[in-house]
């Protein structure tokens, strides 16, 4: 163990503080916002969801805890960070407004429902997580946002005949297969572990290419800019149109080789 000596009597206070500094980091947390974070990365939501139910996702799959500006790490998530949320009052373009912003979440009580139970869009009640469960999941955004208040952005939900023009653009683009492979590691990764085997989400490519090529492709494009069932949608600031045309690249890649 090297000794840091700044002067008289500090060796022993910098290695106190170089040993004790992580322990006393972690307990900064409160109770309730560790339960948050519990909560936040796991698909089972602390246990209490019923096993068939469960899509296998957690909130962490999908949002950052962290400053994704500041702090990159190599994923692309489709939810753009916590960082921010209690100060953002509103979720889900407006559908999450004030009145129940907290209730909800903040807007974790809509993907409670949809993206971790598998319940359609048309049916999610935001305010349905349990009242201590939101109170905790705030409490850790709460806790990792401090005074930052996050990205700024516009959220943009398209609905079938919006993410069908947005594929009829990007189908017309020219992508990079190369690029795409790495846009598809960073982004696709967790759900479809490889375009040829499935995971959370089906398996991308067959071993016998579909009959229509150009027409599967045009309906990936449109799931990742519009969504699926408990496919989260990647807006424009998450995935370019470009980013999108490569992802296409590669899986057109992957679909036709050997033909």
């Amino acid at each position: 163990m090297r000794n840091i000596s700044i002067g008289s009597g500090s060796t022993l206070l910098v290695s106190c503080l170089l040993f004790f500094s992580t322990p006393l980091a972690q307990a900064e947390i409160s109770e309730q916002a560790q339960l948050g974070r519990e909560l936040f990365y796991d698909p089972s939501f602390g246990g209490t969801l019923e096993p068939k139910k469960i899509s296998g996702l957690a909130c962490a799959d999908c949002h950052a805890d962290f400053d994704e500006d500041a702090n990159p790490d190599g994923k692309i998530r489709a939810g753009h960070s916590i960082i921010g949320v209690p100060q953002r009052g509103e979720a889900k373009g407006g559908m999450i407004k004030a009145d129940i912003f907290r209730r909800a979440a903040g807007g974790g009580g809509f993907c409670y429902q949809h993206f971790l139970q598998r319940v359609p869009e048309n049916k999610v009640d935001p305010t349905a997580i349990p009242e201590e469960q939101a109170e905790a999941l705030m409490a850790y955004f709460e806790h990792v946002s401090g005074k930052n208040k996050g990205p700024q952005f516009e959220l943009q939900m398209l609905d079938k005949e919006g993410a069908k023009a947005a594929a009829d653009k990007i189908v017309a683009m020219k992508g990079d297969a190369k690029k795409g492979w790495k846009l598809y590691s960073q982004a696709c990764n967790d759900c479809h572990p490889t375009a040829r085997k499935a995971g959370i989400g089906s398996q991308l490519i067959r071993r016998k290419p579909p009959s229509n090529v150009p027409k599967q492709l045009h309906k990936y494009a449109a799931k990742i800019r519009g969504g699926g069932f408990i496919m989260p949608f990647y807006s424009e600031d998450r995935l370019s149109d470009q980013d999108i045309a490569d992802i296409v690249a590669f899986l057109h890649q992957e679909m036709t080789a050997g033909r």
